[in-house]
């Protein structure tokens, strides 16, 4: 049965949570690198060796040029019984840097979304819709992440993994970090550490090895009313593909119809349009 057949409130979850970064909201996915990063809480044993395991990560992560991979995501929302429910999404991207993205969205309900950066556009295409929008965005996969989250206002779970600046920016928002234990997760050795900033509390699963890559994500939003929760767990990891102009470029379903950005439409103060009014895209 899908959500909203029982009257279950089926909306994404609000931007401020897996839409915009990994463990903060959109200012710091945009914000410049600070001249000397802060450095992690590391005063035991357990922290030092946490704050190790998410160094190796994010450096490694940040220093590719190219790679491929498939996640799993699910995401509470709080309805209005005061129930959370759970609701899913499958991701499968391709990034090549310094200026190629594409991330391919099935949803629990089906539906298909595209978004697609091919260094001078940024697309969001909503293939069952036949609708699609675009905005010019010259420049890095890095510069389209801030205008695609902060400014398009559009969702982008763990968008701050796809960025060369997470081996800044994450480590900066940590304020506790401690190693849980070495696991295995699915046939695969890892390391699992949890930590908290402000306003989360967070758990990685990381590869062990030379390729420190991430496996699972938990992430609890304890600011948040109900503190909801994500998790992504991710698979198939290519971190040398054959990836081709092709792959990046934009394949439009047949008699698709271009629309704005939510944030490009115009709106009248005294007689605001609903969005099937608009045809607006929302994120």
């Amino acid at each position: 049965m899908k959500p909203g057949s029982t009257g279950w409130n089926a909306t994404r979850i609000s931007t401020s949570l897996v839409a915009v970064a990994v463990l903060t909201a959109a200012p710091a996915l945009g914000a410049d690198p600070p001249a000397t990063a802060t450095k992690l809480p590391a005063q035991t044993e357990s922290q030092r060796e946490a704050a190790a395991v998410l160094r190796e990560m994010v450096s490694y992560l940040g220093g590719l040029k190219a790679f491929t991979v498939t996640s799993r995501h699910a995401y509470q929302t709080l309805q209005p019984t005061g129930q959370m429910i759970e609701f899913g999404e499958t991701r499968r991207v391709s990034l090549a840097r310094p200026d190629r993205l594409r991330v391919e969205e099935v949803s629990s309900d089906g539906r298909k979304d595209l978004a697609l950066f091919d260094g001078k556009l940024i697309t969001a295409l909503n293939a069952d819709a036949g609708v699609y929008a675009q905005a010019p965005q010259p420049g890095s996969v890095d510069d389209a992440l801030v205008y695609f989250v902060r400014d398009l206002r559009m969702r982008m779970p763990l968008a701050q993994l796809l960025s060369t600046r997470v081996g800044t920016d994450l480590p900066e928002l940590v304020k506790e970090l401690d190693y849980v234990e070495s696991t295995d997760l699915l046939g695969v050795a890892t390391h699992h550490i949890a930590g908290r900033t402000d306003s989360t509390e967070f758990q990685f699963w990381i590869a062990e090895g030379d390729r420190p890559l991430p496996l699972r994500v938990v992430i609890r939003y304890v600011a948040e009313k109900g503190q909801p929760q994500f998790w992504a767990e991710f698979s198939n990891w290519n971190t040398n593909p054959q990836l081709t102009n092709s792959t990046f470029q934009l394949a439009l379903p047949k008699d698709a119809r271009k629309i704005a950005f939510a944030v490009q439409v115009p709106r009248a103060d005294a007689a605001p349009q609903p969005a099937a009014a608009t045809g607006e895209v929302k994120p």
